[in-house]
């Protein structure tokens, strides 16, 4: 997915796909990472599950790389974690736009494509928020 988003045609892809580039927290190493991603205005936010270890190089505003739809821009990230009434609210909006996310988040869909809630439920206080600023 990474030389497929850095490629001419990533146009395909680049609507809801994009990379996140950090360094990580100890090693000072860089590490680009492919995600969904839902942007509202200037702010973007993509999801992770606590399990997964990239968002905690992305904590107290980190600053990190977006490659957003073939071009490069420069973001504070935030985790958001352990607020699971805030996390709820972007995973519905989240989710409402990719239903086959849901997955990821552990999330079953009833027949007419809307969230099991008690999965949502368990689902806020496990999953991640990234949300990146403009610097």
């Amino acid at each position: 997915m990474s030389l497929l988003l850095r490629s001419p045609i990533h146009g395909l892809w680049s609507k809801s796909a994009m990379l996140i580039t950090f360094k990580g927290r100890k090693s000072g190493k860089s590490f680009t990472t492919p995600v969904r991603y839902k942007q509202d205005n200037d702010v973007i936010r993509c999801f992770s599950v606590s399990q997964n270890q990239w968002w905690r190089n992305c904590r107290d505003g980190a600053e990190v790389v977006l490659r957003v739809k073939g071009k490069d821009f420069y973001y504070a990230a935030i985790a958001i974690k352990n607020q699971p009434e805030e996390i709820k609210k972007w995973l519905v909006i989240y989710l409402g736009k990719f239903p086959q996310d849901a997955a990821y988040q552990d999330i079953k869909l009833n027949k007419d494509k809307t969230l099991v809630e008690e999965d949502l439920e368990r689902a806020t206080h496990n999953a991640i928020v990234v949300e990146a600023h403009p610097t």
